[in-house]
């Protein structure tokens, strides 16, 4: 055997690996913070920040956002595009501790997610997710808990009919 075909056999093994441990993840988790930036020219600029302590808003956008700076809809994310390069929504996860500790993750991680899934989710929330399997830091899609951790709904909100939108 050449080992061009050894090489050839191994490579395809070890990537699959990675994604089945990406499969096999437990992703559960209480949100502990909420923000979106604004990107432009290489400066990233904080728009929001939601957590236990209140909300932060940058003082340019304190009238654009109004009262719901949780919340954003389509028309005021085409608005600030205009100003930013790119918007970023992010929400950190403090990660429930008792799941099966070989195929999750623990403590506080910061994750990408979508405009409609950091809408429709909120300061508090328990949440299980999935995360993608080529960026393992970006929520593709979640699923709300109870506060017993016990039962799932849908959504967490009502309202987000497309989660994966932008």
């Amino acid at each position: 055997m050449k080992r061009r075909s050894v090489l050839a056999g191994v490579v395809p093994i070890l990537q699959g690996g990675r994604w089945l441990d990406q499969l096999l993840l437990v992703n559960q988790g209480e949100i502990v913070q909420k923000r979106f930036v604004g990107i432009a020219e290489g400066e990233t600029t904080e728009i929001a920040v939601i957590d236990d302590d209140g909300t932060t808003v940058s003082s340019e956008h304190e009238e654009q956002l109004g009262q719901s700076p949780a919340e954003i809809s389509p028309e005021v994310a085409t608005s600030l595009r205009e100003t930013y390069d790119s918007i970023r929504f992010h929400v950190t996860v403090n990660h429930h501790t008792g799941s099966l500790k070989v195929f999750s993750r623990t403590g506080l991680v910061e994750y990408r997610t979508s405009r409609a899934l950091y809408s429709g989710t909120a300061v508090g929330d328990h949440i299980s997710f999935q995360t993608s399997l080529l960026n393992s830091d970006t929520i593709i899609s979640l699923s709300c808990q109870s506060e017993g951790k016990e039962s799932l709904q849908r959504r967490c909100r009502a309202g987000v009919e497309d989660p994966t939108a932008e």
